[in-house]
Order: structure tokens, then C-alpha cells, then sequence
């Protein structure tokens, strides 16, 4: 198990970016209703052919050759598992993946989601070749951002930018403040 839901996050959008992606929307839809989350990354990347799909399941393989191990999939996995939710990868050669898990939030072993806030406004910040979206719902609302969007209306300026970076961080922090569970 992880520490928290951000963990897979920062995961499964890295992968997405060393895939050759150059849009990630990451989806969070939590409902107290059904007591469910489901967390999403879909990419744009180079895809995976269905060898590779079932590869990326086991915690021995790996594409990263500096790696032994590639546990990020298989943890998200098992985490889906443990809490009595469902995991899935859809993928193309060429037309990207989608990597998916949806969890029972009152299950004993969930996870806590981490500081969403900042976990995505550091991927916009580092990722400066993609178009990082993130797509929140609940039972409250919902909310989205696109790193694109951002800078369009940044002019020019890098979301790295102190005047940007602040505009992003109060922006990203008061919209899933609203959404309630999303923010901590």
C-alpha cells in the first residue's frame, strides 16, 4: 500500500509524459452518495499493445532500464483490490491509454487522497511540453484546470512564474476547497 492516492497520481502521469504524451487529464470523481472514488489518467502517449497491457500488471517489469521494478501499476492495482473496488488499462498502439481504479472510500484499507493541490500544480509546473488537465467531481460540484488554459492567459509568462505560480496555487486550492473531501 502507499500513502496516498497523490502517490499514483504523480505516477501514472509521469509514465503518461515518458510515453510520449502531450495531454494528461487526470479525473477524480468522489461521491459520498456511493461512497466510491474513482481515480483516472488518460493519455494521449504511444499506447500499449495488449502484451505490454498484461506486462505493466506485474511489479517485475518495467520499460525504465535505470528500473528492476515497475510498481506503480501493480501497486494502484492492488489498492483498487483491497478496498473491494475495480482496476483497468485501455489501451492502443498509438492512440494512448487510459488507466483507471475505483475505490470503496469507507473500506478499511483506503488510502486518503493527499494534498491534490499541490501534487497537480507541481506536475503543471515541471511538465512545461504538456497540457495537464485535471478534472474533479462531486456531490458538491465540480471543478477543472488545464495547465494550457493557464498559460494562454499567463501571456507568455512560465507557470513557473511567482505571480503565475501563486495565481495557480489559490486558484487550484479555493476550487477543490469547495468540493468537499478533494482538498485537505
Amino acid at each position: 500500500m502507499v500513502e496516498d492516492l497523490c502517490f499514483h497520481i504523480v505516477d501514472l502521469v509521469q509514465n503518461a509524459a515518458v510515453a510520449g504524451a502531450r495531454r494528461i487529464v487526470v479525473r477524480l470523481r468522489q461521491s459520498a452518495a456511493d461512497d466510491t472514488l474513482e481515480l483516472s489518467v488518460s493519455d494521449d502517449g504511444r499506447g500499449m499493445d495488449a502484451e505490454t497491457v498484461a506486462k505493466v500488471q506485474d511489479p517485475f517489469y518495467t520499460t525504465k532500464g535505470f528500473k528492476r521494478v515497475g510498481l506503480g501499476i501493480p501497486l494502484l492495482k492492488d489498492t483498487a483490490r483491497y478496498c473491494h473496488g475495480d482496476f483497468r488499462i485501455d489501451s492502443e498502439p498509438g492512440r494512448g491509454t487510459t488507466i483507471g481504479a475505483r475505490l470503496i472510500r469507507s473500506h478499511i484499507d483506503c488510502p486518503p487522497l493527499g494534498d491534490l493541490g499541490s501534487t497537480v500544480v507541481s506536475l503543471m509546473v515541471t511538465l512545461t511540453e504538456v497540457d495537464l488537465v485535471l478534472v474533479c467531481e462531486t456531490d458538491d460540484g465540480s471543478f477543472s484546470v488545464s495547465s494550457a488554459e493557464v498559460r494562454t492567459e499567463a501571456g507568455g509568462l512560465a507557470l513557473s512564474h511567482p505571480e503565475v505560480l501563486r495565481f495557480l496555487r489559490e486558484y487550484v486550492a479555493e476550487n477543490l476547497a469547495r468540493l468537499k473531501g478533494l482538498a485537505d
